[in-house]
């Protein structure tokens, strides 16, 4: 049985990953698929981070991983997230949920995200 509410958030349980489309989840839950499209230094490095991501109790967690640099998509209305994979790319994320939790200025309340959905990796080397 799956804890909910306050005990979830008590139990500290991990970030909820998934993935804008079949391909972009194929490859990154395979490590011959990931290291035929993006290298064998990316593919070890994104396969990591996607590990931080998933031990996270929530996005906020991020900021503590210096290497993951979490960030606003400049890009987007505010939503998405950047998340570093040092010196090969970025992972572009979004919360699951639709709307997601926001301060009352507007902003995203990192600590509400329990659930994201990677819509794009981006390797530059």
């Amino acid at each position: 049985m799956e804890a909910t509410g306050i005990r979830k958030r008590s139990l500290g349980l991990p970030v909820d990953i998934a993935f804008d489309d079949a391909e972009l989840a194929r490859v990154c839950n395979s490590d011959a698929a990931r290291r035929t499209r993006y290298g064998p230094e990316a593919a070890v490095t994104l396969h990591r981070r996607l590990g931080q991501m998933a031990a996270a109790a929530h996005l906020a967690d991020l900021h503590h991983l210096a290497a993951a640099r979490l960030r606003p998509d400049p890009t987007d209305s505010g939503v998405s997230r950047i998340i570093s994979l040092g010196e090969h790319g970025h992972l572009v994320v979004r919360p699951r949920d639709d709307p997601p939790a926001t301060h009352h200025d507007g902003t995203l309340d990192e600590h509400s995200v329990r659930a994201l959905i990677v819509t794009a990796i981006a390797i530059t080397r």
